[in-house]
């Protein structure tokens, strides 16, 4: 064969990729890098330039949305403090603002990812259609005793509202905890009903029949749990951890209340990685025995195995 015939054969070979193709490998690899946190907002804004260099706003922004969704969470907070600006000085806020009104940006999370940075650009985000904004929030309920908590809170977890997910959260007000997250569960996708059914009216069943409460109202009660965990030196639940992106997405975006205590994604990563281990509190009161309040402030220590309604 000709060598002219083999690059023939070798240029039918190789795939014409487009530049839209590689965004978002070229995305991941710029956002991907945690050494962008410290990054001036000029470099930041001439990387952007250069990555979609050649393309229209309407192609690349919810690429963009979608790559920094996925982005390390100090990336997420240098860039989202950048974005916004970068965003007003090329021009293409008017674009982002077109792609919510065609629902052209399908996912949840980036959609209010998009909504923020309008809000920091100072752009008017009322045109918005309604259901486009609608929070996801579906429901919540708490119980609290002189011992225990529980707190439940539950959002749809599809666009036609069909489906439904959730996270719970065991609090216990006894020594060492003291109002900590003890354990956290996190809920599968099923229909309200059936979510109901198996992760709500099971603990009135159990004689902890939990009481309705509205979106601030438990975003309030899960953050001062959380505060108890920072105050007492007790790292966040396993199960909480790995389902950070469902917090920061579902709970963390809750509207506040005046009592509501600050917290951010930087103060979740800081308590997933200091503190006593939840795991090594429980195994400790199962195996060897648990401090108990008594009504008059004095602490009990109970020997042996805790009671049932501390089990999951």
């Amino acid at each position: 064969m000709s060598k002219t015939r083999k690059r023939q054969r070798r240029r039918r070979s190789t795939p014409n990729l487009s530049p839209l193709a590689l965004l978002r490998p070229r995305l991941d690899g710029l956002l991907g890098n945690e050494a962008l946190a410290n990054k001036d907002a000029q470099a930041l804004k001439a990387d952007l330039n250069a990555v979609f260099k050649g393309l229209k706003p309407s192609e690349f922004l919810p690429v963009l949305l979608s790559a920094y969704a996925s982005a390390p969470a100090p990336v997420q907070d240098r860039m989202g403090a950048v974005i916004p600006a970068w965003l007003d000085e090329r021009g293409y806020l008017d674009s982002l603002l077109a792609l919510l009104n065609q629902h052209r940006i399908g996912h949840e999370e980036d959609q209010q990812h998009a909504i923020t940075w309008l809000e920091a650009a100072g752009t008017d985000v009322s045109s918005l259609q309604e259901h486009q904004v609608q929070s996801p929030f579906y429901r919540a309920y708490m119980y609290a005793d002189d011992s225990q908590g529980l707190i439940i809170v539950l959002w749809y977890a599809d666009r036609k509202r069909r489906k439904v997910q959730g996270l719970s959260f065991l609090i216990d007000f006894n020594p060492p905890w003291k109002g900590a997250v003890k354990d956290v569960m996190v809920f599968p996708r099923n229909s309200p009903k059936r979510v109901m059914q198996e992760y709500v009216d099971v603990w009135t069943q159990q004689d902890m029949p939990p009481s309705a409460i509205g979106a601030a109202e438990v975003k309030r009660e899960i953050l001062k749990s959380l505060e108890a965990n920072r105050c007492e030196g007790i790292r966040l639940p396993r199960d909480l951890i790995r389902a950070r992106r469902l917090f920061l997405e579902y709970v963390l975006s809750l509207p506040d209340t005046p009592e509501t205590p600050p917290f951010t994604a930087k103060d979740f990563d800081a308590l997933r990685r200091s503190g006593k281990s939840p795991a090594s509190l429980s195994h400790f009161e199962q195996t060897v025995g648990r401090r108990v309040r008594l009504e008059d402030g004095k602490e009990l220590f109970i020997m042996g195995s805790p009671f049932d309604e501390d089990e999951w």
